[in-house]
């Protein structure tokens, strides 16, 4: 396993031999070499030569699946202020490892990203390691919920959305001011959906598990309630939303219904609410706290058939870093969130194709192609003349995930213990190795 240098100025051309390539475009795949020269895809062909063979770089991918590299729209990189968890070159080390190479990072950091310097900084630091990071800020001050940003400047800064995410702008008229004036710069609304009358205090998802263990719970009706009054909104105004992390049943009928009556909406999951009912709660194990809740069977299974049928249109890690001592103390203590870099792939892999046998096409659209579009960014397919960012995958690899193998900072994973399928061989970003393991 290595890790190379995004930052060195030097062209590298590429040959991928006898892969199978996947386009998640055409929802097709097929055995084809790829020529990358300067960065860019150059050529897609069986049995590719070229002229000056010593200043290609040759990746032997026979057996293995090239696809798009992964975009993940919801990571939270604690740079800047809480380094210690998570900063952008190890958040970008975990992405890499992933096969992740295109992230947007979320806003509650300290300071928050509500400023067009600091979206600037982010922006910068992105160009300095060579990677693919797109900034979202916040929709209020702050984060407080009580007067809007100056969006139109923060998207000329290189905002690629906006999001109070963390609590959700609680004041449904400043939400619908937000989306009003956000309409005119046709600005993306990544909502995370909390009613914290409903939430607050809770820990875990209300029902039978939270009475068992004597853990305050969360109703669903935190979320769905949010979910409506947002969707009521953008109908109104028109402003494009993006519903964040779903995780119970009536969201998805909600959101399915909305688009069927034509509201500018889309929305993601996580592999915690795609993979996890709150009987694994059972041990306290803190890693299992998260926010919205890992919810019962009945709506993780309503994840899983809004998947299969395009409703949820992707699924993000929402990579949330802690310290050990955030994590390792009390369950009513310990602090919401899960990393989830590592596992976007392979929990997707183990749950979607092993287990409920969607195809390997569709899987890399909800992480790759669907993202891409949705941000309005570059990536999400493999074509003559795009930037090379690929991830080459092995889908056969299957072990059981450990803390030891992490590489974040922080080591606070859902799926610790968990056996899971596909491996990552290779990540390429713009064009350059940024990962192998082979």
């Amino acid at each position: 396993m290595e890790f190379e240098n995004l930052k060195s100025k030097n062209k590298e051309n590429l040959i991928i031999k006898k892969g199978f390539v996947i386009n998640p475009q055409t929802q097709e795949k097929f055995e084809a070499d790829i020529l990358i020269l300067d960065g860019k895809i150059s050529k897609i062909s069986k049995d590719i030569t070229h002229n000056n063979a010593d200043s290609v770089r040759e990746i032997n991918a026979e057996g293995l699946y090239v696809c798009p590299g992964f975009v993940d729209m919801h990571v939270h990189l604690r740079e800047p202020g809480n380094e210690e968890e998570e900063d952008v070159e190890s958040g970008v080390r975990s992405a890499l490892r992933g096969g992740i190479t295109s992230i947007a990072c979320m806003p509650n950091t300290m300071p928050v990203l509500d400023s067009c310097y600091l979206i600037e900084y982010i922006k910068i630091k992105a160009r300095e390691i060579n990677y693919n990071i797109y900034p979202v800020a916040a929709i209020t001050k702050n984060l407080q919920g009580e007067v809007l940003n100056e969006i139109g400047l923060l998207i000329n800064s290189g905002a690629v959305a906006f999001s109070d995410d963390g609590r959700g702008v609680q004041n449904a008229r400043l939400m619908y001011e937000a989306m009003r004036y956000g309409g005119q710069f046709k600005a993306l609304f990544i909502l995370h959906e909390e009613d914290g009358n409903f939430s607050d205090g809770g820990l875990v998802n209300e029902g039978y598990y939270s009475a068992m263990l004597g853990l305050e719970g969360i109703s669903s009706l935190s979320e769905d309630l949010m979910v409506q009054r947002d969707i009521m909104l953008s109908k109104v105004s028109g402003a494009r939303i993006h519903i964040t992390h779903i995780s119970s049943a009536k969201s998805v009928e909600l959101i399915a219904r909305a688009k069927a009556e034509g509201v500018n909406i889309t929305c993601d999951t996580t592999c915690e609410h795609l993979f996890f009912n709150d009987s694994v709660l059972t041990g306290y194990d803190t890693n299992y706290k998260i926010k919205p809740p890992i919810r019962s069977e009945y709506d993780r299974l309503a994840i899983i058939e809004g998947l299969r049928n395009g409703t949820i249109d992707a699924i993000a890690s929402d990579h949330a870093p802690h310290l050990l001592l955030e994590k390792n103390i009390s369950f009513k203590e310990a602090s919401f969130g899960s990393i989830g870099l590592e596992t976007l792939f392979k929990a997707s892999l183990t749950k979607l194709f092993y287990e409920e046998k969607l195809s390997l096409e569709k899987i890399i659209s909800l992480i790759s192609l669907n993202p891409a579009k949705i941000l309005n960014i570059e990536g999400g397919e493999i074509k003559v003349g795009s930037i090379a960012n690929i991830a080459i995958i092995d889908i056969n690899n299957e072990n059981i995930y450990e803390s030891d193998n992490i590489i974040s900072r922080s080591k606070n994973s859902s799926f610790i213990g968990q056996r899971l399928n596909g491996e990552i061989r290779y990540t390429i970003v713009n064009g350059k190795i940024g990962f192998s393991n082979n």
